[in-house]
């Protein structure tokens, strides 16, 4: 029997970013098994995306909901409460401890200031869900194999711990329904990426206010409705051009675009490449 109904991880070193360990992401339908471990010379933070989880180090328990990161430190003998990991989607990383010397490409103060504020930080600190984005960001500089993904590696990294050390202080409180509500739309906008409802259709389809539907949606994914679906189309959009050879006028009408010209302009627009420029570089790697 399957516990882990949905797990991705990746473990592989990552050139220039000797800092990075690993990244995953769970989402689980039954409680999993979670016994003491440690990360020798790591820092591992998880951050919870919906329902509750419990963590133990030493003779303390740990509770985390919604929104909450919590972390280890190295060498730190830590496990889920009771043993266990109870049904939630959660992501987690593993990076090397901040040395004083170039730790991610920062100043020789930055790293100083940083590896202090980790070390101070609460077990459990609430960051909202401004690090969702930055999360799934990582996750996909590391599948992409994009020019320069060392650079966007290490600055996920980077902006994750910005937002994890220095927590959003606008969150706003969405209820676990409303979640799964987000959930569903946000798998239809990555499955159907020529989906193109207005903020209107998907404020009715929820059954809340365009104005509450839009601030909440920002407050989960950390975009507002129509950017964030723009951009799963970019995404998908790399993905057939570096992986397929459609000609691109059926990539453009597959995405939902009205002409090969405006997915173009588009496209540039936020690449700074043309689709076939993209397409040229994905096949001269």
């Amino acid at each position: 029997m399957r516990i882990a109904e949905r797990r991705w991880t990746w473990g592989e070193a990552v050139n220039e970013v000797p800092e990075f360990v690993m990244l995953g992401h769970d989402d689980l339908l039954r409680a999993m098994p979670l016994v003491d471990h440690a990360h020798p010379g790591c820092y591992e933070f998880v951050f919870i995306e919906r329902g509750k989880a419990s963590w133990e180090v030493g003779d303390e328990r740990f509770d985390t909901q919604a929104g909450d990161v919590f972390h280890s430190r190295p060498d730190e003998i830590h496990r889920g409460g009771f043993h266990v990991i109870e049904p939630c989607k959660f992501w987690w990383l593993i990076i090397r401890e901040p040395n004083p010397r170039d730790w991610l490409r920062l100043t020789e103060a930055e790293n100083r200031d940083l590896a202090e504020t980790m070390s101070a930080l609460p077990r459990v600190q609430h960051a909202g869900f401004q690090p969702l984005e930055a999360f799934r960001g990582l996750r996909y500089a590391l599948e992409s194999g994009m020019n320069l993904r060392s650079m966007a590696v290490r600055q996920a990294i980077q902006q994750l711990l910005l937002q994890i050390t220095v927590p959003y202080s606008g969150d706003i409180a969405i209820a676990s329904d409303l979640l799964g509500q987000f959930d569903r739309l946000i798998r239809r906008m990555e499955t159907e990426p020529e989906w193109r409802p207005t903020v209107e259709q998907l404020a009715e389809s929820v059954g809340i206010s365009v104005s509450h539907f839009h601030r909440t949606f920002r407050a989960y994914t950390g975009f507002p409705p129509t950017a964030f679906m723009e951009r799963q189309r970019h995404k998908q959009a790399c993905r057939l051009l570096s992986e397929t050879k459609e000609p691109i006028t059926d990539i453009a009408f597959s995405l939902g675009y009205p002409s090969s010209q405006h997915f173009a302009t588009v496209f540039k627009r936020f690449y700074g490449l043309t689709p076939t420029q993209w397409r040229s570089r994905s096949y001269s790697r």
